[in-house]
């Protein structure tokens, strides 16, 4: 799609937001961050001034009515000249004045530059109105041309003006409506986007859900498109997710927050479901699930190795309660006195679920151990000693072999 580029705005000419006057058609421009804003002012023609905006005065309430103030805000110049948006030497729209307003209440200044500048711009020519200085003529069209040819006095000037070119970018959301965006493929310049009732300037547009015909010019030349953007029902539904869970479903988070298939954080989250309507789900990540608990025994006399492992999606932590004791550990070493113990190993994770395991502990009498590590051979089966013991009963022989010796184990009832 080719478009032909009338006014070339040179981006980053300047610096600081500057205010051009010509008193030839009295005609004002804003420059402000490399774009530009064009409009009507009211001034003296033979004005003629390079100066800067840096004061303002706000209205103000006085209990007494005999002195005369202003009751408008005013823009004060070096020089002292004032602009407003109904008083004052200078006359802007009330919007242009709110923008400069905020820049100079912000501690900036604002260059103001008035002068006559008889010229008119057209799409590929120049008119000169009146003898002027070439300078002065330059000056001026450098803030819309990027190249034109060179001015010697009154008269008609042609230029060749590269065209622009770009393409159509048409996002749809249904049930929220859609937006057409201009690609551009060297520098962007602005467009205007106008439907029936709408109308915007910029490099895209956001419409409603309907049907539109939607006209796109700039600086003379237009397109349109028509575009139908369907409209959707709206459903919430409301599901409680496990934490560490899959999402079972297509989904697209709006906070940006939750980027993969498994919910990894506990919260709310809103997420949108496209189909034959639009489904906003509420998702409560929770953890309901107790940790994984084991434990591990390993015990020797009055000693007792124990170990907890848990497994769970949050953070957790272990207690070992012994007899009703409470001990904060995983892992470690008990020494037992009686014959008889209680073990409960518990798991708690930050959402309070909570797993135990229960072990009670009961020393045998008459059970045989062995302190040092052998190796047991009972029945073509491989034990390893300390961790084994058994009990012998009366008028029982039990022969065994302990790294190749064999050993007669004996007790009468």
């Amino acid at each position: 799609m080719k478009h032909t580029l009338v006014l070339l705005i040179i981006s980053g000419y300047l610096f600081a937001a500057q205010l051009l006057i010509n008193t030839f058609d009295m005609t004002g421009y804003l420059f402000e961050g490399g774009a530009h804003s064009k409009f009507k002012v009211h001034c003296p023609s033979d004005l003629s001034l390079t100066d800067k905006l840096t004061d303002f005065y706000e209205p103000v309430r006085l209990t007494v009515g005999y002195i005369p103030m202003p009751d408008v805000p005013l823009l004060i110049s070096e020089k002292g000249f004032t602009v407003s948006a109904k008083i004052g030497s200078i006359v802007v729209p009330e919007e242009i004045f709110t923008k400069l307003f905020q820049i100079v209440k912000s501690g900036q200044t604002v260059d103001l530059i008035i002068d006559r500048y008889p010229v008119e711009i057209y799409a590929n020519r120049i008119k000169v109105l009146e003898p002027v200085k070439p300078e002065k003529i330059e000056f001026f069209l450098n803030r819309f041309i990027e190249k034109f040819p060179k001015i010697t006095g009154p008269g008609e000037y042609s230029f060749e003006v590269k065209p622009v070119s770009y393409q159509l970018l048409i996002c749809c959301f249904p049930g929220l409506g859609g937006t057409i965006m201009a690609i551009f493929e060297g520098e962007p310049r602005e467009l205007t986007f106008a439907t029936s009732d709408i109308k915007t300037k910029g490099f895209s547009m956001n419409l409603p859900p309907g049907n539109h015909t939607v006209r796109i010019s700039m600086l003379g030349e237009a397109t349109e498109i028509t575009l139908n953007f369907p409209d959707r029902f709206v459903r919430l539904q409301t599901s409680q997710i496990e934490l560490g869970a899959n999402c079972e479903k297509q989904l697209y988070f709006i906070s940006g927050i939750q980027r993969s298939n498994c919910f990894s954080y506990p919260g709310r989250f809103l997420g949108l479901e496209f189909s034959n309507d639009l489904i906003v789900h509420e998702l409560l990540v929770r953890d309901t699930t107790p940790p994984k608990l084991t434990m591990n025994l390993k015990r020797l006399d009055s000693m007792c190795f124990v170990q907890l492992q848990a497994e769970d999606v949050s953070p957790f932590e272990t207690f070992l309660y012994v007899d009703g004791e409470k001990f904060y550990f995983d892992r470690g070493v008990l020494t037992l006195s009686s014959l008889k113990h209680t073990l409960i190993g518990m798991a708690q994770d930050t959402f309070q679920n909570t797993s135990y395991i229960v072990q009670v502990l009961e020393k045998l009498e008459d059970t045989l151990v062995f302190p040092e590590e052998k190796v047991i051979d009972i029945g073509g089966f491989k034990f390893f000693s300390p961790y084994l013991r058994w009990q012998s009963f009366g008028a029982v022989k039990i022969e065994v072999k302990i790294n190749e010796k064999i050993v007669r184990l004996e007790k009468d009832r």
